[in-house]
This record gives structure tokens, sequence and C-alpha cells, in this order.
């Protein structure tokens, strides 16, 4: 009996130290600030912090190969774990058919209470309300995409494709 005490008292011990260093290692720092705008786009921080993960260096790239896209990719020590992108389509475009044209996102993803949103726990996509657009015959959406192998989750996407959104709204797109 007392041996099989022991062993529990090992295992458990083993076990705490595992989960601590773990812990630990999911602490790792960031050696980079979170920017403040994303390849030109004002964006809150603190939405964009739980999509970033650890690592020392951050940069973006700009990139419009398409017609009304603007994307922003963003790497992390050389790894690329974010796309967001600007993207003008159709008048008309309702957001399940904008949807079904960016990877990563699915018209079956869920959907915000207002219709305005759609996210998963890697993908989001939402349309913009601009007061003026900058292209009056098409409807406004951004999107944003983060490796799947370290999803930030659902709530996570939701809040920073709302608040991407919302900036872009406001920007130069839009008025």
């Amino acid at each position: 009996m007392k041996s099989r005490a022991r062993f529990g008292a090992a295992f458990l011990g083993i076990l705490a130290t595992t989960l601590g260093l773990s812990a630990c290692a999911e602490k790792e720092e960031r050696g980079y600030e979170i920017p403040s705008s994303l390849c030109g786009t004002a964006i809150q921080a603190e939405t964009l912090k739980p999509l970033m993960p650890p690592g020392k260096e951050m940069n973006t790239e700009t990139s419009s190969l398409v017609e009304g896209v603007k994307r922003c990719r963003v790497f992390v020590d050389g790894d690329q774990v974010l796309s967001a992108s600007i993207d003008w389509r159709e008048e008309g475009q309702s957001l399940t058919d904008a949807a079904s044209l960016v990877p990563g996102v699915d018209p079956g993803d869920k959907e915000t209470d207002d219709g305005h949103y759609l996210y998963s726990a890697f993908g989001a996509i939402g349309e913009v309300a601009c007061p003026n657009p900058r292209k009056p015959d098409r409807k406004l959406f951004v999107t944003a995409l983060s490796r799947e192998d370290e999803a930030p989750g659902e709530a996570a996407m939701k809040e920073f494709i709302a608040a991407y959104a919302e900036t872009v709204a406001k920007s130069d797109e839009c008025t």
C-alpha cells in the first residue's frame, strides 16, 4: 500500500512540475510591440494582441495583387501568423456569398446577431458600414485569418473583426 501511495505522490509531483513548465512555455514573451496599425490601417492593439503569438520580431507586408483587395500579412520570426484584408466586392453581395470566396472562412461559421460578421476560431469576415464609400458601386468587407495551429479562438476573432471593420469604416475607404 505504501508503494502505491509513493507512486501516486511521485506521479502528482511529476505532473505538477510538467504543468508548471508548460505554463512557463505558454507565457513566452513577445520581443516586439503589438502594433496600433495593420499596414497603415489603424487598429486597437488590445484587439490584435490575442491574435499575436510570442516571438522576437514582427513585420508586415502589404499587397494588392487583386483589384480592390488590400491584404496585410503579419509575420512573427519569419512565419506568417495573420492575414487581414480590405476587400471591395460587387454591390448586393451578401456576407455569406463573400465568405464562400475567402479561404479559411465558411458561410456556416458562427454569425453575430446583427448579421454583420461571420467568425470561427481562426478566421473571420465582416461587412463594413461605409458612410461615404470610396467606391459607391461596391460593397466593402474585411477579413482576418490566423494560422489554424495557433488559433486565437472564436471570441478573439469576433472582437478583432468587429474592431477592424469599425476602424476601416472611419478610414479613407469610407470617408
